[in-house]
């Protein structure tokens, strides 16, 4: 038989598993409607899940560790540098122009596209509708 403290943490990884499902339905949803329902949803099982956490950690049963500023800080500068790395690559891969340069490239639908750039396109898989 499962004790008070094992039913709030199978509760806890329900709510946070569901919380997730929520949120895939709501970002691949079909139409704005469907996405607002899901959104509601999604906001009371985030709130479920926050009152489950509120009561295990004032029962010293979860304890999350608290967050290092300074790994934060150096983690954040270094994502930082990496979004700037990519977001270059995509441009050079694209043929944008670099920085200083008037740029001549014109949006293209996916179809119309080059064959080597095709691939960098790829449509949502199993949307929600």
């Amino acid at each position: 038989m499962l004790d008070e403290k094992d039913k709030l943490t199978d509760s806890l990884i329900l709510q946070k598993y569901k919380s997730n499902a929520y949120n895939v339905a709501a970002t691949e949803s079909a139409n704005s409607q469907l996405m607002d329902v899901f959104m509601g949803i999604l906001r009371d099982e985030h709130q479920i899940g926050h009152e489950i956490f509120l009561e295990m950690n004032s029962r010293g049963w979860y304890q999350p560790k608290a967050a290092n500023m300074n790994e934060f800080n150096q983690n954040m500068q270094k994502w930082g540098q990496d979004l700037q790395r990519l977001q270059q690559n995509i441009q050079h891969q694209a043929g944008y122009p670099h920085h200083g340069q008037q740029q001549t490239h014109v949006y293209q639908q996916p179809g119309n596209l080059p064959p080597h750039q095709q691939a960098m396109y790829r449509p949502p898989q199993n949307p929600v509708i």
